[in-house]
């Protein structure tokens, strides 16, 4: 996608230039219907952090859980997807549906087989599907995907050569 047709909105100043790009140049972005989103490396920055009572916790910035709300308020379904391995996120599930509302879905090391049955599930073209992802294993989604992103430090030369849209701000950062 070329710059000039889009726009990163995360604050209200952003809004006017976003009106004046699709004046300009028109609107040639299309709606989707639901957007899954990994939480490790994509909602969170990878960090856990350790406490001397042996709590372990991660964080989410309450930038990303309002821009999930704002989604799901002109109803694109949004799916949070967590490794079947990470057995931190994994006992966070509860917490995570409550603060997000959103449904979250265990993925194994292909997350394209999991993904496809829920695609199909909602009778969905992936050209209505948004993906974010950051690992090298996201790749077959995000090239599905009619709207596809990474977090802003993905290094991963697989998802850099992909038709995806990098956000300006790093995995857990909010947007800022």
């Amino acid at each position: 996608m070329e710059p000039q047709h889009s726009v990163d909105i995360d604050v209200d100043i952003d809004w006017p230039v976003a009106e004046q790009r699709v004046l300009r140049y028109g609107y040639f972005g299309r709606g989707v219907s639901m957007m899954f989103c990994k939480v490790s490396g994509c909602l969170t920055d990878g960090k856990v952090f350790l406490s001397v009572s042996g709590e372990d916790s991660v964080s989410i910035h309450t930038r990303d859980t309002a821009g999930l709300r704002m989604l799901q308020k002109v109803d694109v379904k949004v799916v949070l997807l967590i490794s079947k391995e990470d057995l931190l996120m994994k006992s966070l599930i509860p917490k995570l549906e409550k603060m997000t509302g959103c449904e979250v879905m265990m993925v194994g090391e292909e997350p394209l087989k999991d993904v496809q049955s829920v695609v199909e599930k909602n009778k969905l073209d992936w050209k209505d599907v948004a993906y974010m992802g950051n690992e090298a294993a996201d790749a077959s989604c995000l090239k599905l995907a009619g709207l596809s992103a990474v977090p802003a430090e993905t290094l991963r030369p697989t998802l850099l050569k992909l038709p995806s849209t990098p956000a300006r701000t790093p995995a857990g950062g909010g947007g800022q």
